[in-house]
C-alpha cells in the first residue's frame, strides 16, 4: 500500500476556498452598494438639472415673447429704441435672465447687447472648518 506524502494538513484546501469565497462576496456587496449610492446621487443631480433647465427655458420663452411685443410696438410706430433698455425675467428664486438692448447703430429698431443669467440672491459664505491646526 502506498502512503500519501503530501505536506499539507488534511482539509486545509476547503477552509481557504471558503475564506476566499467570503471575501469575494463581501467585496462584490461593497461594490454593489457603492454603485447604488452613485446611481441615487446621479438621479438627484439629474432631477435638479432638469428642474433648472425647464425653468431657464421657460424664462427665456417669456423674455422672447416680451421682446417680440416690444419689436411689434416699435414696428407699428415706425420707431427705434432711443436709449438702452433691459428686459428681466425670473428663472427661479435668486436668479434672473437679463436681456440688454442698445439703440441701433446701423439701422433697425434695436441691437441685442447681451443675454445673461444673473444671480440676485444673497451670497452666504460657507462655514470655515479648521481641519488642521499647526500647533496641535
Amino acid at each position: 500500500m502506498k502512503r500519501n506524502n503530501s505536506r499539507s494538513a488534511p482539509g486545509s484546501g476547503v477552509g481557504m476556498a471558503s475564506v476566499l469565497m467570503i471575501v469575494t462576496v463581501l467585496a462584490l456587496t461593497c461594490f454593489g452598494l457603492l454603485a447604488l449610492s452613485s446611481a441615487r446621487a446621479d438621479r438627484a443631480s439629474s432631477a435638479r438639472t432638469e428642474t433648472f433647465t425647464a425653468a431657464y427655458y421657460a424664462a427665456e420663452g417669456r423674455l422672447q415673447q416680451r421682446l417680440a411685443e416690444l419689436d411689434a410696438e416699435l414696428a407699428s410706430n415706425d420707431a427705434a429704441l432711443e436709449e438702452p433698455a433691459e428686459l428681466v425675467e425670473q428663472v427661479r428664486e435668486g436668479q434672473e435672465l437679463v436681456l440688454r438692448l442698445e439703440p441701433p447703430t446701423d439701422g433697425g429698431r434695436y441691437t441685442v447687447a447681451s443675454c445673461t443669467l444673473v444671480n440676485t440672491g444673497e451670497w452666504g459664505g460657507d462655514e470655515i472648518f479648521d481641519l488642521w491646526n499647526e500647533g496641535d
